[in-house]
């Protein structure tokens, strides 16, 4: 198969919406855990959110994903989509400590209870606008554009944007002086208060950056190719996933989303409550926590970048598999190194490293067994095995065995993360194995099926 060659415009397009809109996911899927965490002092919103989001992140890339198909848009998704998916990310800053207190009838108690909630219910209303510009079409739209030639770098490209991502999120933030820490003598209560504006001035900030970019990709993004799916109906698109005859005639693919599946477990039991165990658990506060992340995040999107520009003369499963181990060794180094602060940087580029070039690796192989004619409609089914399973069951399974239950200055018994949640992320990346090694064993038997043909 030839090499495509994208362009600078499509480059830059990719890049540009692939940044912004992995800043806006690094926020809701991480840097937003610190903050409801910082108003609420307590990890079960934190597990109610990254649920609820799970939910309704599969429920709108399903009917946006089939509708894009439907219509055969998805330039004005992706635009339209990033413009609101802004306004909501402006609106967490309001939902603090600070504006609810009034709202609780200055009751502390009832009030981090609402701002828990309202940050939920926030939380899914981004998800909705971020999953139908980035889930269902900006994905899509990669998949349109590219062929299994130069997937696996561009697939490289965008596994690494969540690290760049992280990183803009911690230099702006640390010019903020967020996340920050407690000063001494200072209570929870009086730190969530102190916090909330300069968390809002930065959630003001990434709003606006990404309405700009939605603005921009009305003018950037080139026109659809697409066709409209006007002759099909359009429930028949939302179920065409989950037909027996689309499994059967596409196997490779549902072999991908059940190894996705057990690797973003693993990843999902660690992601929401990563930030907040390096805070509040090892204790790494302040400069420190910027150095570690800094180190973690360049000494990772270093090792996938290379890969990337080599994976497709690697092989995909080729380096499926030793990431799996490697972020279960991740993993087992954070378990067994308690506060150590060398290495839990050791373990976190292992961990980060791991994940990435999974990701890298599975996600180019699901775009190369993506059915060519109904993209948009089968990233539902993608939601449902790489976001909203594993997503709900990782978060959960963490959460379970967390051991770090405390009381707080209200009497209230709040969870903490601890390092237990990393044995969720060890078997989870281990059983994740297994349907790797059926995807090889199929991928090598429609091999020799097509050299018997030939």
């Amino acid at each position: 198969m030839e090499n495509k060659k994208l362009g600078p415009r499509l480059w830059a397009a990719i890049i540009l919406v692939g940044l912004v809109g992995q800043l806006a996911w690094a926020i809701e899927n991480q840097y937003i855990n610190l903050w409801v965490f910082s108003q609420t002092g307590d990890a079960k919103h934190i597990t109610w959110m990254t649920t609820a989001s799970a939910i309704v992140a599969t429920a709108t890339t399903f009917f946006m994903g089939a509708l894009s198909d439907k219509l055969g848009k998805r330039k004005l998704f992706i635009s339209l989509g990033y413009v609101i998916w802004g306004v909501m990310v402006a609106l967490f800053g309001v939902m603090s400590l600070t504006n609810m207190l009034p709202l609780a009838g200055n009751d502390y108690a009832k009030a981090f209870f609402i701002v828990g909630i309202m940050n939920v219910i926030v939380d899914c209303m981004m998800t909705f606008f971020g999953s139908t510009a980035n889930d269902a079409a900006f994905n899509a739209f990669v998949t349109d554009r590219t062929n299994e030639k130069n997937r696996p770098f561009v697939e490289s490209v965008i596994s690494v944007m969540p690290l760049f991502a992280m990183a803009i999120m911690f230099v702006l933030g640390g010019v903020l002086g967020i996340p920050g820490s407690a000063k001494e003598g200072e209570s929870a209560t009086e730190f969530a208060l102190r916090i909330s504006s300069p968390w809002f001035i930065f959630f003001l900030i990434v709003g606006i950056l990404t309405v700009a970019v939605g603005i921009a990709c009305f003018f950037l993004l080139p026109k659809d190719t697409i066709a409209p799916a006007r002759g099909e109906k359009y429930i028949k698109k939302l179920v065409v996933g989950f037909l027996p005859k689309t499994i059967k005639a596409n196997v490779g693919f549902y072999l991908v989303l059940l190894t996705f599946l057990c690797f973003n477990i693993a990843v999902d039991s660690f992601m929401p409550y990563y930030l907040v165990y390096f805070q509040s658990s090892l204790g790494i506060v302040e400069g420190d926590f910027f150095g570690a992340m800094a180190i973690i995040i360049g000494v990772s999107s270093a090792i996938v970048i290379t890969l990337g520009a080599f994976l497709d003369k690697i092989g995909k499963m080729k380096v499926i598999f030793p990431a799996m181990f490697v972020m279960a060794g991740g993993a087992l180094g954070f378990f067994l190194c308690g506060a150590n602060k060398p290495w839990a940087i050791i373990s976190g580029v292992l961990l980060m490293t791991g994940y990435l070039v999974g990701t890298a690796g599975l996600g180019a192989e699901l775009r190369d067994q993506t059915p060519e004619n109904d993209v948009g409609s089968t990233q539902g089914v993608r939601m449902v095995f790489c976001v909203l399973l594993p997503m709900a069951i990782g978060s959960n399974l963490s959460n379970f065995a967390f051991r770090s239950t405390y009381e707080n200055e209200f009497g209230q018994l709040v969870d903490k993360p601890d390092k237990w949640m990393f044995i969720v992320t060890i078997s989870a990346a281990l059983l994740a194995i297994i349907p790797a090694i059926a995807l090889t064993i199929y991928k090598k038997k429609r091999a020799n099926q097509a050299n018997v043909t030939e």
